[in-house]
């Protein structure tokens, strides 16, 4: 199962330092995140904020801030926007910071479907605060400086990813894969290129009833969706289903691979979520939140589990609202 490695410890005891993706359980909110094809799947302008506070219970530990814009242009069959995102971990506060650009291009297949390609450029700096950190020097010279200390405390590197979808009314499949030119992210010197990590995912929306249409449109409906990494050996699924009636979304989420042990006594479950989503009727406003109880070997009691709230706004005018748009994945 694909988890934060113990970056902090390895930097500590001068190891050397691998990476780790940030995630959200409400991926569906993080669209450009996900994949870079969803940039500009909706009708005009999108808007998008996400939190993410992981393991309440541990010290120091994952805080995930995200927000992103993309904007359909609709007349070159053309997605383009942007996210900025920060996640800050451990003792020695390493700081991850990403901007990126999205760019994505559809292909119509057929009156209710269609292809996308899309690809994500990123800057990425990663910086610790050495202070927060003591060296083995220092236990024996009682210095407040390290001579051990790392020549640099950040690094800057360029990254790519790409993805595709296919998007229909009721049910959608994509992939994506990051770190796919597999820049060096190494703190301490070396050659330590990122290894590539894909993602699958995909769903089905059963429509229980649908009345109206435009904005007074009333649908009620169940989708199950699915999201699979894999990061070099390590995997991990995301699978659960959406209930959806007027305003109000709600969800139920696993975590991990039950059948998949990395060695004995370590299963491959991580979580359950429960997630709680409400959509403002007619001002293209929606909020959700979600909570991770914890289930692996770390314990609930220890973790606290953890929380995530995103928030998502559209404009669009009403030409633009009056044309057909396939967003038949979940909202959050």
């Amino acid at each position: 199962m694909i988890k934060r490695l113990c970056s902090i410890l390895l930097l500590c005891v001068g190891v050397q330092l691998f990476a780790q993706d940030p995630q959200f359980t409400q991926f569906y909110a993080a669209p450009m995140y996900l994949n870079p094809a969803f940039t500009g799947l909706t009708y005009e302008h999108r808007f998008a904020a996400n939190y993410r506070n992981q393991w309440p219970g541990v010290k120091t530990a994952y805080s995930t801030y995200m927000a992103s814009y993309d904007y359909n242009v609709s007349n070159m069959n053309s997605g383009i926007g942007g996210f900025v995102l920060q996640d800050r971990a451990g003792t020695s506060n390493l700081v991850t910071t990403m901007g990126g650009i999205n760019y994505a291009y559809r292909v119509k297949l057929g009156k209710f479907s269609e292809a996308r390609g899309g690809i994500a450029l990123v800057m990425n700096q990663k910086k610790i605060d050495q202070t927060r950190l003591i060296f083995n020097d220092q236990f024996i010279t009682g210095s407040s400086v390290s001579q051990d200390a790392l020549a640099a405390d950040k690094i800057n590197f360029f990254d790519m990813g790409i993805g595709a979808l296919f998007n229909s009314t009721n049910y959608w499949i994509g992939f994506a894969a990051r770190h796919v030119n597999q820049p060096n992210a190494s703190m301490v010197g070396n050659i330590e290129p990122l290894p590539i990590s894909g993602s699958l995912h995909g769903g089905y929306r059963f429509i229980i009833s649908a009345r109206g249409s435009g904005k007074t449109k009333l649908e009620e409906f169940v989708s199950a969706s699915f999201n699979i990494r894999h990061e070099q050996k390590y995997d991990q699924l995301d699978i659960g289903a959406y209930y959806f009636k007027s305003f109000v979304n709600v969800g139920l989420w696993y975590r991990g691979l039950p059948f998949k042990h990395y060695k004995l006594g370590y299963p491959n479950r991580e979580s359950v979520a429960l997630l709680v989503g409400l959509e403002v009727p007619d001002k293209n406003f929606r909020v959700g939140y979600s909570y991770d109880a914890t289930i692996s070997n770390l314990k609930i009691n220890n973790t606290q589990g953890a929380h995530e709230v995103s928030i998502v706004y559209e404009i669009a005018s009403k030409r633009k609202r009056n044309r057909k748009v396939l967003v038949s994945c979940p909202k959050f």
